[in-house]
């Protein structure tokens, strides 16, 4: 236990490097594992263990995003660590094509789609009871209505002579995305890699890997469903500071919800928006 005086011993040091490593462990809960609780709860409680476990993070080259009961200990690399994932290491772990490093584009505009769609508004990122669920026709559907309209925002600034769009690099990777197939089959009756539908499949696999989301069917959509976790919202915080994602929910990519924010599902398709 830290002293008064602020003081660590062997067993405070070896107690915030466990907290640290439980961030590793995407799968385990506090609330399923006692010595997990405890810890989470000595972060909350004692500001001096506080103290402890960010500054032996960030010499670990980490940050601590938060450490909660719900989402447990969220921690991530900052740029240079030796824990950052780098593109080959994600690469290989969506099984991506040879194409890499046209589909990173692709990856990158994924990502950002499903996490704006996930939390459409501030209010959800702050609202820790909040859960976001997306499926993966609903994050194509919607990259897509964005694609047109940079299109139509493309076509708009060349007719009045305007600057191009504010991000123009953002506009090409839209293109990018536009250009490629929603799905198709391989010979062997496989999803072709190349599609958007594949490239979909592959990030919410990714995120369900790391803790990020849940996956589930349902039965009424005919459809795998993938709702957030607290690990997922605390991360996606931080990327809402990122210009590309408020440059999505400027563009209309968010789809309508109810009074609560709720993704929720139409009457006349049985979409999920």
């Amino acid at each position: 236990m830290i002293s008064s005086a602020g003081e660590y011993d062997k067993d405070d040091a070896e107690a915030a490097t466990w907290l640290i490593a439980y961030a590793f462990r995407p799968r385990v809960l506090p609330h399923r594992d006692a010595g997990y609780a405890a810890l989470v709860r000595r972060f909350d409680e004692e500001p001096a263990f506080e103290e402890l476990v960010r500054r032996s993070a960030t010499g670990l080259g980490l940050q601590v995003l938060g450490v909660t009961m719900r989402a447990g200990s969220v921690i991530v690399p900052v740029p240079g660590s030796v824990f950052e994932t780098r593109l080959d290491n994600y690469a290989r772990q969506v099984r991506q094509s040879h194409h890499r490093e046209a589909e990173r584009v692709l990856h990158g505009i994924v990502h950002l789609a499903i996490a704006a769609l996930c939390f459409p508004r501030p209010e959800d990122l702050l609202d820790d009871s909040y859960v976001g669920a997306v499926t993966p026709a609903v994050v194509d559907k919607h990259v897509r209505h964005t694609c047109q309209e940079l299109a139509k925002r493309s076509a708009e600034a060349d007719e009045n002579s305007d600057a191009p769009v504010q991000a123009p690099e953002l506009e090409r990777a839209w293109r990018a995305y536009a250009r490629r197939s929603e799905a198709g089959e391989t010979t062997g009756g496989q999803v072709a890699p190349t599609t958007t539908e594949a490239i979909i499949g592959k990030a919410l696999r990714y995120l369900v890997d790391k803790g990020l989301l849940h996956e589930s069917e349902n039965l009424e959509l005919a459809s795998k469903v993938y709702r957030t976790t607290g690990r997922y919202q605390l991360q996606v915080r931080e990327l809402a500071a990122v210009e590309a994602y408020r440059e999505l929910l400027l563009l209309g990519v968010v789809p309508p919800t109810d009074s609560a924010g709720s993704l929720r599902v139409t009457s006349d398709d049985g979409t999920l928006y």
